[in-house]
């Protein structure tokens, strides 16, 4: 093994890292990792447990000496009633009021709005361009198919910007599911957008009332405050340009985007000690 190895570190099914010896072992100290987490580094043949790394955490002697009970002895991971059926450790809430780590993947604005721009362009000048050879008397089918070839390669990128707007809102939703201030699940904030006409009426509760109960969600928890924060006016001008002047949202959901992106990627990679069960840490 080299003398300054790169450890990389195994959350759930995603290898995350490469970790100095020295972020490891705050990582370690703060609770982000636990003695049951899988690492491993260049020159070791198999993923270890964290606890087989020398001098990476104290003797359990010594912590039997303390008085102090391991919570997966003790059944702490299970002391909180409103825990849903089926929940994994690690979207447990903890017993001691402090918000959990949330199992969700952060969100790429550049990505999000790159599609859109490009699929946007493609589609303007595929128009553009299929309205210039309209009055000319050359043979241009082989220009018209390219066209059209733009043309579908731009509807492709905006419908891909689509989906992944949606997935995004439900990821906003996720982070929010255990502070008892959401009005709906992810599930739902999503799934009810395709029914009709009730979807004209959901608008204002999945897309609309997502920044009052973010807001409400993030002032609660003391260690949730260097969260961003949403517009509620901003979110309820989409709703209601969606319904009267869908135009106005072509510059209105790169606003709204982009507070989604912040909240989730804040979620996503804030250090966090899960004090009530085993596997509720998340690394950034």
């Amino acid at each position: 093994m080299s003398e300054n190895p790169q450890w990389h570190v195994m959350q759930g099914e995603e290898q995350l890292g490469p970790y100095t010896g020295e972020q490891l072992a705050e990582y370690a100290s703060n609770g982000s990792i636990l003695r049951e987490t899988l690492v491993w580094a260049e020159g070791m043949e198999n993923w270890l447990p964290a606890s087989d790394i020398e001098n990476l955490f104290p003797p359990l002697q010594a912590a039997a000496a303390t008085g102090v009970a391991s919570p997966v002895a003790t059944g702490a991971a299970l002391a909180n009633p409103d825990v849903p059926p089926g929940t994994s450790p690690a979207d447990a809430p903890p017993a001691d009021g402090s918000y959990p780590a949330v199992s969700v993947k952060g969100a790429s604005f550049g990505m999000w709005s790159g599609l859109l721009v490009g699929g946007t362009i493609l589609i303007i000048l595929a128009l553009a361009g299929v309205a210039s050879t309209a009055d000319s008397t050359r043979d241009t089918a082989s220009l018209v198919m390219i066209l059209t070839g733009l043309g579908a390669i731009g509807f492709l990128l905006m419908l891909i910007s689509t989906i992944l707007g949606y997935i995004y809102l439900y990821r906003a939703w996720k982070c929010l599911e255990f502070g008892g201030y959401a009005r709906t699940s992810p599930g739902k904030a999503i799934g009810f957008m395709f029914i009709p006409f009730f979807n004209l009426y959901w608008l204002f509760q999945g897309i609309g009332g997502l920044p009052k109960d973010w807001n409400n969600t993030v002032s609660a928890y003391q260690e949730l405050q260097p969260a961003p924060r949403m517009s509620e006016g901003v979110f309820l001008t989409v709703c209601i340009c969606t319904l009267v002047f869908p135009p106005v949202n072509l510059v209105m959901m790169f606003i709204i985007m982009s507070q989604i992106c912040k909240g989730i990627n804040f979620f996503a990679f804030r250090p966090v000690k899960h004090a009530g069960g085993p596997a509720g840490f998340t690394l950034g």
